[in-house]
């Protein structure tokens, strides 16, 4: 499933850029390219630093081995999330395979495999999702906002589809990733369904509510907009170099100057993810993390309401999305801190205890524990 949402968006941002060239929309086409490029360009370097990291030894003969010619070829195309996908379906079949044929040792370091596959995967497709598809997100609401007009053009319902099948990949796509980092860890309980849901809602509605109030304010002050994002990128960069050790693919065997320049791309990077969700960078209590990030965050729709709300720009209080969407910047962000309450209280693995019985492998970056 998750393979296929990733292509229908990819295709629908592709169309769009499409239609925007040949529409003689240059700036329109050249931002919804650079946000298909630059996520993917992401991921394949981050992809290819996990293979690395997952070698033991990276000769030159390894290196030219079909396996690596392959990896390579895709990698080049930017499919790293997809490539990750059917490496992590090829373990899940020898391990189905091996425990037929009663090789439980076997059986057991396939399964382990999956299990680190399915975890990186899962955060290479959050990078994907809030790197490439949140901001396509602000990006067409944006344009449909400004331009308001051709409602039921070919153009109009691409632009409705790129943020439709974008949507509904995100939340999703974070709760995954949770679940995905449990189960591949030994000392965590693995998260049941109710989790899962509590967890999709929790990040669809708080995502929603960031997504239309960068927008909304976009929509009137595109340049201003783009600052406040740009400061909201730093502070939470700053707030990780300050606050956090990131040891993501970091490998004891590299020099000093190497782990600190991974430690801080890696920082820049899920700063840019700041700036529409929260990944927990480390293992640890969450709850002094979550009232800092969550409050700035609901401080900033609220501006972006205000902005909104008395903005007087081309008849803007006459349109019949003036009031959906001012609420829209602050309701579902509520919701969405709701729905993370009732995660921690009543679905939290921690109070649920169903726990697994397959050993740990290291994985990219750690998921949350008790508030």
């Amino acid at each position: 499933m998750s393979i296929i949402t990733h292509i229908v968006d990819v295709a629908f941002d592709i169309h769009l850029a499409y239609r925007y060239y040949q529409g003689g929309e240059y700036e329109y086409f050249a931002l919804t390219a650079l946000f298909i490029l630059f996520p993917a360009l992401v991921n394949t370097i981050v992809s290819t630093r996990m293979y690395i990291k997952d070698e033991d030894s990276i000769s030159v003969a390894k290196m030219l081995s079909t396996k690596w010619c392959i990896r390579v070829i895709i990698l080049i195309f930017q499919l790293a999330p997809i490539l990750r996908y059917c490496e992590s379906l090829g373990y899940a079949l020898k391990s189905r395979q091996a425990e037929k044929e009663g090789k439980y040792v076997e059986q057991r370091t396939y399964y382990d495999l999956m299990l680190k596959e399915d975890s990186d995967v899962a955060l290479l497709r959050v990078f994907e999702c809030f790197l490439e598809a949140a901001p396509q997100q602000v990006l067409q609401t944006t344009i449909l906002l400004r331009e308001r007009g051709q409602p039921w053009s070919f153009q109009y319902f691409s632009q409705l589809g790129s943020v439709a099948s974008s949507l509904c990949s995100m939340g999703w796509s974070m709760a995954s990733y949770h679940r995905s980092i449990r189960f591949a860890q030994q000392n965590k309980s693995n998260m049941n369904k109710r989790g899962t849901v509590a967890q999709f809602l929790w990040h669809f509605m708080v995502t929603v509510s960031r997504i239309l109030s960068i927008s909304v304010a976009a929509s009137l002050f595109a340049q201003w907009t783009v600052l406040a994002c740009v400061i909201h990128w730093f502070v939470m960069a700053m707030w990780l170099k300050l606050t956090t050790r990131l040891t993501f693919c970091v490998d004891q065997t590299d020099s000093v100057f190497t782990r600190h320049i991974g430690e801080l791309l890696f920082g820049t990077i899920l700063a840019l993810v700041y700036i529409f969700t929260y990944i927990t960078p480390q293992q640890g209590h969450t709850r002094n993390r979550y009232l800092f990030y969550y409050t700035l965050c609901f401080v900033e729709n609220i501006c972006a309401a205000v902005l909104w709300a008395t903005a007087e720009t081309n008849n803007l209080r006459d349109v019949w999305y003036f009031y959906p969407l001012l609420v829209s910047c602050i309701v579902p962000f509520i919701i969405g801190i709701g729905f993370m309450i009732l995660y921690y209280q009543c679905f939290h693995p921690a109070n649920t205890r169903n726990h697994k019985s397959y050993p740990q492998q290291e994985i990219a970056v750690q998921t949350e524990t008790d508030l």
